[in-house]
Order: C-alpha cells, then sequence, then structure tokens
C-alpha cells in the first residue's frame, strides 16, 4: 500500500508522538483539531486585524501572540493527520475537515495583516483646529 502522505520528520518526533497520544487520551477525534485550526487563525487574524490596527497594547506582545496563534494552527493541521492516521480516527468525512479548515485557516491571518490600517496617530497639539 503506498502512502500519499508528505514525509515529514515532524511525525516521528518524539514530542509529536507524544502530544497526539496525549490528545487521544483526551478523547479528541481528528475532525475536531481540524476545526480548532480554524479557531487558532482567527485568533491570530483577530489580533492583527483588530488590536495591531488600534494600536492598543504593547505592539511586541501583540506580534507574538499573532505569531503563536499561527503556529498552534500548524500544529493542529499536524495533529489531526496524526490522530486520524497513526490515531485510527479515520472517518468517512475526513477528508473534508482535512482540507476545508485548511482553506479557511491559511489565509485568514494573512488577509488580515495584509488589511490592517496602521494605527491613528495623536495629534501632539490637540488644540489646533483641525
Amino acid at each position: 500500500m503506498t502512502s500519499a502522505r508528505r514525509p515529514l520528520r515532524t511525525r516521528d518526533s518524539r514530542w509529536a508522538g507524544g502530544l497526539s497520544r496525549a490528545l487521544l487520551g483526551l478523547g479528541l477525534r481528528s475532525n475536531q483539531v481540524s476545526v480548532l485550526s480554524v479557531v487558532f487563525a482567527a485568533g491570530a487574524a483577530a489580533v492583527a486585524l483588530v488590536f495591531l490596527s488600534r494600536g492598543e497594547g504593547p505592539a511586541w506582545l501583540l506580534w507574538v501572540l499573532a505569531a503563536v496563534g499561527i503556529q498552534l494552527r500548524l500544529l493542529c493541521n499536524l495533529m489531526d493527520g496524526m490522530l486520524a492516521v497513526e490515531g485510527g480516527l479515520k472517518t468517512p468525512d475526513g477528508d473534508l475537515y482535512n482540507e476545508f479548515p485548511d482553506r479557511l485557516s491559511d489565509p485568514s491571518p494573512r488577509l488580515a495583516l495584509r488589511h490592517r490600517r496602521p494605527p491613528r496617530r495623536r495629534d501632539p497639539a490637540p488644540w489646533r483646529p483641525p
């Protein structure tokens, strides 16, 4: 039997195997992890679009939060496949759950960063007329 999966060294790492076993132990299914990837991507996009555009909060922290959301989304993408194949949780609609959330979550942080507005600068002399 030939596998259509790309070879990834990450799948064979101890931490990835341990994490997938932990997720199995929690009762998470591969389709649930696929949907969770959209949640993390949406969170990263919201941080980029809303908070970075407003200039609220420390910028470095917001950038870190957006990056963490993107990395968690990628981790979900790895784990959903590991749970389905290595964990034996493949479902008939698993291909849809594997692909469709990726189509939503891949572009959302990038689009948010592309369309965010720079923060409004406060006028150093607010008494000046506009």
